[in-house]
């Protein structure tokens, strides 16, 4: 089997799809909670409840789009095998979705890509290719590598069953609470703001839907004010679930259809965020996971008061440098006079 076309992933993602995704992924995933937070609501005066997507089995939310489009192209993947291309944890939810349904794996890298996250791939039995410096150059090995040997490819955001997959988890929300005003999603792709925004504003019309992205990676937020798809050439961030270079190009129509705001938010503020959550919610998230703690914190979005908003903590698979060095700058070490 060849690599399917762009063209072919073309096509709109609905309600029905997301709802069928749900039964097909049902006994795999997780139904993630949502809690209020009395810490987070007490300091915005908004009432702010969490969907922790960081209580996965992969701790991270895209373990929904890869059982989603495995489970849905199983009888032949298992003759193919898979390839996809990763900055982290799409991969290794892929691959560990592959390794429960038997599937032989392959997973393209970034040159220096989070090596916590690598070690769960090679965990999870599929085989590490380190290629590009950018997620949209080892997309393209991926499909170089699909082309030449037949494996099915699996694009990490663009992709109706990836989207769907995605989506269950603002069927959730809405599910658990039918009355948001606001919730705010972190933007790598685009795979899980086209997938949630999809859900929610099928069953809570009124939910504005916000964005948030690293001041280094604004490619939605430059996408959107341009009306055409933005490529950022030097991507930079901590962050490493936020680096989408390009943003889908089906992701980029469902957002345009349905993304109300995009706010940006520093490196700086989203160590803060995951500080914050780590000490006054006990709550581990990755840089990515804590962007829309970051967006309420910086004061990049604001909230009005007894506003119903949801943040979405998309995963906990934090660098253990990077949660070291934040430990360390929370504690110094006192020296004795």
């Amino acid at each position: 089997m060849s690599a399917r076309s762009l063209s072919q992933a073309q096509t709109p993602v609905s309600l029905s799809e997301i709802e069928r995704a749900r039964k097909r992924i049902r006994g795999y995933v997780n139904r993630t909670p949502l809690y209020p937070n009395v810490y987070f609501s007490k300091k915005t005066g908004a009432d702010i409840f969490l969907k922790l997507e960081c209580y996965q089995s992969t701790a991270v939310f895209k373990i929904r789009g890869a059982f989603n489009i495995e489970l849905e192209n199983l009888d032949s993947i298992k003759k193919t095998g898979i390839v996809t291309a990763s900055s982290g944890n799409h991969g290794l939810s892929v691959a560990y979705a592959a390794m429960q349904l038997g599937l032989d794996c392959q997973v393209v890298v970034t040159q220096g890509a989070n090596p916590d996250k690598v070690k769960m791939i090679k965990l999870y039995e599929a085989h590490v290719i380190e290629d590009g410096p950018t997620s949209d150059s080892i997309i393209s090995k991926a499909r170089e590598i699909s082309d030449a040997s037949g494996r099915f490819f699996i694009h990490p955001f663009d992709d109706p069953a990836i989207i769907a997959g995605q989506g269950t988890c603002g069927l959730e929300m809405a599910e658990d609470k039918n009355d948001f005003d606001t919730v705010i999603v972190p933007v790598g792709g685009g795979g899980l703001i086209s997938g949630v925004s999809t859900a929610l504003k099928a069953k809570l019309p009124s939910c504005k839907i916000v964005g948030v992205e690293a001041t280094g990676v604004p490619s939605l937020y430059e996408s959107m004010k341009r009306n055409e798809l933005y490529t950022v050439k030097d991507p930079k961030t901590i962050a490493d679930g936020l680096l989408g270079q390009t943003i889908g190009k089906l992701n980029f129509e469902i957002c345009k259809r349905n993304v109300d705001e995009v706010v940006l938010v520093s490196d700086e503020a989203m160590k803060q965020a995951v500080k914050t959550l780590l000490f006054d919610s006990h709550i581990l998230a990755e840089p990515s996971g804590a962007a829309p703690v970051a967006a309420l914190m910086a004061g990049v979005y604001k909230p009005k008061g007894g506003e119903k908003i949801g943040l979405l903590i998309s995963g906990g698979n934090i660098a253990y440098a990077l949660l070291h060095d934040i430990l360390r700058e929370a504690y110094p070490t006192r020296t004795r006079a």
